[in-house]
C-alpha cells in the first residue's frame, strides 16, 4: 500500500486493465498524428504503470538533456502531462512534420520548436480524448512550452507549478514508427491526489 492508502502491486487483471487504457490512448494519438503529418504513424504501448513521481528522471536518463513538453491540464482535475524525448528523438519527431532532416549539431531552431509544440498539442488533445471518455472527466490542456534540460529540472519545474500534486504519474511508453522514423517518447499524466483515486479506479472496470 502506498501512503494514499491506494495499492499498487497489481494484479494481472487491473496491469491488462492499464494496458487496455495505454492502448486506446495511443490509438487515438496514432490516428491523430498521421493526419497531422500526412503519413501513417503507428504507436506502441510497451509499458504502462503508476511510477512514483520521483523516478521519472531515472526512467527517461536522468544524467541525459532531454526535450520535454509540459502541458498544464484544467477542467475537473488540474494536472500536468509530461512528453518527454531524447534531444535526438525529439529532432526526428519534429522532421516527420517539418519533413527537413535535423541539422547535426543537436539544437533545435525555431521551425523545429514550433513542429514539436503543435505535434504536443496533438498527442495532449488524443490521449486526453481517450482519458476522458474513461474517467469521465472534463479535461482541457493548455499550449504546451518546450523546456530543454536535465530530467529532474523538468519534474522539479512541475512540482513548483502544481502545488497539490499527486506523488505518483501515470507512465504510457510509446514507440512511434513511421518508415524512416523509429521514436521512443514517455507520456507521464501527473494528477493531484483527488485525479490518481479516479485514474486508479478507472483500472477497476
Amino acid at each position: 500500500m502506498s501512503g494514499l492508502g491506494v495499492p499498487f502491486e497489481f494484479d494481472q487483471y487491473r496491469k491488462d486493465a492499464l494496458k487496455e487504457i495505454g492502448g486506446i490512448c495511443a490509438g487515438n494519438a496514432a490516428t491523430a498524428l498521421s493526419q497531422l503529418v500526412r503519413k501513417k504513424v503507428e504507436i506502441q504501448v510497451p509499458e504502462v504503470m503508476f511510477v512514483p513521481i520521483e523516478d521519472v528522471p531515472k526512467i527517461v536518463g536522468e544524467d541525459k538533456l532531454i526535450v520535454g513538453l509540459v502541458v498544464r491540464i484544467l477542467g475537473d482535475i488540474p494536472s500536468f502531462i509530461l512528453l518527454m524525448f531524447s534531444q535526438k528523438d525529439a529532432l526526428n519527431l519534429a522532421a516527420l512534420m517539418t519533413e527537413k532532416l535535423p541539422n547535426g549539431g543537436g539544437v533545435i531552431t525555431e521551425m523545429e520548436r514550433s513542429a514539436l509544440k503543435e505535434i504536443g498539442v496533438i498527442l495532449a488533445n488524443a490521449y486526453l480524448g481517450a482519458l476522458s471518455v474513461i474517467v469521465r472527466w472534463g479535461l482541457v490542456p493548455t499550449v504546451p512550452e518546450l523546456i530543454e534540460d536535465m530530467a529532474e529540472a523538468v519534474v522539479d519545474y512541475i512540482l513548483i507549478e502544481l502545488s497539490d500534486v499527486s506523488q505518483y504519474a501515470l507512465l504510457i511508453r510509446s514507440d512511434f514508427t513511421e518508415a524512416s522514423h523509429k521514436i521512443t517518447g514517455h507520456f507521464f499524466l501527473i494528477p493531484n491526489p483527488e485525479g490518481l483515486e479516479i485514474l486508479l479506479k478507472a483500472t477497476e472496470f
